[in-house]
């Protein structure tokens, strides 16, 4: 396509926006309308109040996963049926994460948000009690108000494994850390959780 030809189509599809513009919102030219304003009803009433804040910083490694800057975030379906099950009973609405890898090693930092009115402390004590009862035992916490439980290799399991939890406002946040190497797990674990905790501590 020419040069010219190329300029008018980009010109006719401009002016055809503009068209539908005031077709569906009109010219603005009645002053009557000037001071009103147009509201939306919220679609669903369960969301959080601030879908788009993050609190959760960047693990290591490459980002497998990276729905931070997703508006709306994931249901907890994105964590697997069980623990999904459970945090939705626990009124979870919407996931946010980064998962990075690297060397056999995977780091994460989740946010998971419960819906308006919610208690995520209820999200805290039902997913440290599905850790517990999974046979993940308690581990010392690197601050207060945070949950940790850690899994060491075993018959069939191979991996060594920490699962921290803690509320910051209305969020169940995640720290995690897991691979085969236990004094590795052990350092990068520590290490993310510093990072984490420096920047979001519980409250």
């Amino acid at each position: 396509m020419s040069r010219p030809a190329t300029v008018a189509l980009v010109h006719m599809l401009l002016a055809a926006l503009a068209v539908a513009a005031v077709v569906v919102w009109g010219a603005g030219e009645n002053p009557a309308l000037a001071g009103q304003q147009v509201t939306v009803p919220d679609a669903d009433p369960r969301l959080p109040d601030n879908p788009e804040l993050v609190a959760i910083v960047r693990p290591p490694g490459l980002l497998v996963m990276d729905s931070a800057t997703v508006k709306h975030g994931s249901s907890p379906a994105v964590l697997g049926e069980v623990e999904g099950d459970v945090l939705t009973e626990a009124d979870v609405v919407m996931v946010k994460a980064r998962v990075g890898r690297e060397g056999g090693l995977t780091q994460g930092v989740w946010q998971m948000s419960v819906h308006d009115g919610a208690d995520p402390r209820d999200a805290l004590r039902a997913i440290d009690d599905l850790y517990g009862e999974g046979g993940w035992t308690r581990e010392r916490s690197p601050a207060r108000g945070v949950l940790v439980r850690g899994q060491t290799p075993a018959k069939g399991q191979p991996f060594a494994g920490y699962r921290a939890h803690y509320v910051r406002g209305p969020y169940l946040i995640r720290i995690e850390a897991y691979g085969t190497d236990q004094a590795q797990v052990d350092r990068a674990f520590a290490t993310l959780a510093n990072q984490q905790l420096g920047e979001w501590p519980p409250r």
